[in-house]
């Protein structure tokens, strides 16, 4: 009696409108798992843009440029190199966000369109448990600059705490100290619900660039310069071609979350068009902070002889120089200012794709919000400073994700605007029954799993050969490093060609089977039939007042369309 009671206490509000006391749209749905009503459809086009403008500043942008000198590629090859990269990454960002904006279902709901009501719940323990570690990874990097900050404030007396930690432990005790109080300072944002976390990345866009950029000012003018002949080696030839792919695919592994957490954000606007900032937010910042980066290591490395590519490896040497009053406030204001950017980084890649995961996967008992503590908790098993610190060939393994996921979102990119034409019934996305366009073959939607495995195949062969050199032909290597266009490619052939031989139900079985399936049809009443039940509240009123017309084809982006004829 007593474990019943407390199951039923901890089960999630199940849906915004209840009818006869049970949840409107059945078991697979919860508050946060229903579309989304008019009231939190508030991101507007500025927060779309100052979400992605501020999410490339972060330590894994700004530290692009290491690897790509490793491999021998000049610096204007990789500024090249960046804005292609960037370019292909705006592509898919622009059509994957479509469908999730107009229908407003985020993406453990809008995948199922592709995947299959079941089918999709591999794909979502995919996303969760990678962007578990990532969160703990980009906690441990926000730490570091905690701990730049705290040196600054406190001098000597904070460098000189006894470490009590051993060796082993890949962490020293004041490190430690400030990954807690950093994992403090982020643990509040769990209970920011993404509807509401658009002036968040407002603010970030605001104060990341102006510490970025501050630095970089600050490292030429005290430095006289820049020395940008930091390649060890250049390349030439067929070698140089792979190596400009393998700089693409560098940039593009920086931008896998939005890519595929898109729909989780965009189903908080009104129409496609308030999404398209996004894109010209993400184009701009990401190019610019792998400059940054580039400019303020080449200055460091001009003067310490050393190039710095983790931006606190190199406060750190400026405080030892030049340590006084202004260079520590200095420091302190841009430290702590890039301590917060990752934080709220992390917050929008990871914890709210894992409290969106989560929901998912358990949506009787986990929120988005429940979702985004219980992630918060996780950073301390995942122990990421050993991760960082001593775990190379798995953090390899984790950036093969890529090659993983981009077959997915190739697939949902066909299935929504080449198989549907961009038509979704929202109902029969929360029912696992017979009959409904989503169920396919007991919930999976093979023709998305065997274009996936076409997808993941060409390409992660060549994994092995990064890990441990000379495993696998260099062939191997050189496809994997281009993982991402061709995993894409690869996956989105795959499925055209699927759909083609085995096209894919648009409707439900029954009364509207023949209904029109001409170009985003169902978007007027955002994927409802007149006598769907349950329909929302605010899909009856545009019905009742006509507000907006039903079962027409030729809505515009100002939710215009010709009028519809009932009797």
């Amino acid at each position: 009696m007593t474990n019943n009671r407390v199951l039923h206490a901890l089960q999630a509000k199940q849906t915004n409108e209840e009818i006869d006391g049970k949840a409107s749209y059945g078991r697979w749905s919860n508050i946060d798992l229903e579309p989304t009503p008019p009231a939190a459809r508030n991101w507007s086009g500025w927060y779309f843009f100052a979400f992605q403008f501020s999410i490339a500043f972060s330590p894994t942008t700004y530290n692009i440029g290491s690897s790509l000198f490793a491999i021998g590629l000049t610096w204007w090859t990789i500024v090249i190199a960046s804005f292609v990269g960037t370019g292909l990454c705006c592509v898919v960002i622009f059509f994957n966000s479509r469908g999730a904006t107009w229908y407003h279902i985020g993406f453990p709901v809008y995948a199922r369109v592709s995947a299959g009501i079941y089918g999709l719940l591999f794909f979502i323990f995919i996303r969760m448990i990678v962007a578990i570690f990532y969160m703990g990874t980009q906690t441990y990097y926000a730490s570091r600059m905690m701990d730049v900050s705290l040196r600054c404030i406190f001098g000597h007396q904070w460098t000189d705490i006894p470490n009590s930690l051993p060796k082993s432990a890949g962490i020293t005790t004041s490190q430690m100290v400030a990954f807690f109080i950093t994992w403090l300072l982020q643990f509040p944002f769990a209970w920011l619900h993404p509807s509401k976390a658009g002036p968040l990345f407002v603010v970030k866009s605001l104060l990341s660039p102006v510490a970025y950029t501050a630095t970089m000012i600050w490292a030429l003018v005290k430095f006289d310069g820049v020395n940008l002949n930091l390649a060890k080696k250049t390349v030439s030839g067929g070698q140089l071609g792979w190596n400009f792919m393998r700089a693409i695919n560098t940039v593009v592994s920086g931008v896998v979350p939005p890519m595929v957490n898109i729909a989780d954000l965009a189903r908080y606007g009104n129409r496609p068009r308030d999404v398209w900032p996004l894109v010209a937010g993400l184009f701009i910042s990401k190019p610019a902070v792998i400059l940054i980066g580039l400019f303020t290591t080449a200055a460091g490395a001009k003067h310490f002889g050393v190039a710095n590519w983790n931006l606190w490896d190199l406060y750190g040497l400026v405080l030892d120089e030049f340590w006084g009053p202004g260079t520590r406030t200095l420091v302190f204001l841009g430290a702590i200012v890039q301590c917060f950017a990752t934080i709220v980084t992390n917050v929008s890649s990871n914890a709210i794709p894992i409290g969106c995961d989560l929901n998912g996967l358990f949506p009787k008992y986990f929120t988005i919000v429940r979702g985004m503590i219980l992630c918060h908790i996780l950073v301390w098993p995942v122990a990421p400073w050993l991760l960082v610190n001593s775990a190379q060939n798995f953090l390899t393994f984790l950036g093969s994700y890529l090659c993983f996921i981009s077959p997915i979102v190739a697939v949902m990119i066909v299935d929504y605007w080449i198989a549907r034409r961009g038509n979704v019934h929202v109902p029969s996305l929360y029912r696992p029954e017979v009959g409904s366009p989503y169920y396919y073959t007991k919930g999976i939607n093979f023709r998305a799993y065997l274009a996936w495995v076409c997808g993941v195949v060409l390409v992660i062969s060549g994994i092995s050969g990064v890990i441990k050199p000379g495993s696998v032909s260099q062939t191997a290597v050189n496809v994997y490093n281009c993982g991402f266009v061709f995993s894409l490619t690869a996956g989105a052939l795959v499925y055209y060609a699927l759909i083609k031989i085995w096209p894919v139900q648009i409707y439900p079985t029954g009364a509207h089977e023949g209904e029109s399936k001409g170009w985003e049809s169902m978007i007027a009443t955002e994927g409802f039939f007149l006598d769907d039940k349950p329909m929302p509240e605010y899909i009856e009123a545009k019905v009742f007042f006509g507000v907006e017309p039903v079962g027409t084809s030729g809505l515009s982006e100002d939710g215009e369309a010709e009028k519809a004829k009932h009797g």
